[in-house]
This record gives structure tokens, sequence and C-alpha cells, in this order.
């Protein structure tokens, strides 16, 4: 069974999570914003139907996101292509 932690504090926010908002997994890709206009920037995982990024003030974060417990948001490695030359 999969555990859903409500994100109530900003601070706890990390790059490696995964979110859940709406229905799809996110995850935390930055903060715009100063003083009372933060908001709080997340980027659909890859192979989602959501492409676009989601925002959310702190008021919505605690509302809308979820904290995915056990699962850690790993980037693609980047593939080296080996050309070989015939000899």
């Amino acid at each position: 069974m999969v555990k859903l932690n409500p994100v109530f504090e900003p601070k706890t926010l990390n790059y490696s999570k995964v979110y859940l908002i709406d229905g799809t997994q996110y995850r935390y890709v930055r903060t715009e914003g100063s003083g009372k206009h933060i908001k709080y920037v997340f980027s659909p995982l890859p192979n989602h139907r959501k492409t676009s990024e989601v925002s959310l003030n702190s008021t919505k974060l605690g509302i809308r996101c979820q904290e995915i417990e056990g699962i850690v948001y790993q980037p693609p490695k980047e593939q080296t292509v080996v050309q070989m030359g015939l000899l």
C-alpha cells in the first residue's frame, strides 16, 4: 500500500521526492517569487500524459500536494553513444 503524506510545510520539499498532485506524479523543481507571493513549481515525471509544470502557493500546497512515501525520483542517466569505425 502506498502511503501519502500531505505537504503542509514547504521547507520539507525535496528535489528527489515524488509528489502526487491531482492524480499525477510530479517532482519539485524550483521556488519562484518572494515574500507573500512564493510559488512552488513542480514538473510531471517522464512518461506521464501531463507535460506542463504546476505551480502552487503555500495554501494550495497543503491542499493538493502529497508526498508519495518510499518513491525517489532519479533523473534519467544520459545515454552515451559509442561509434565504432570499420577497420
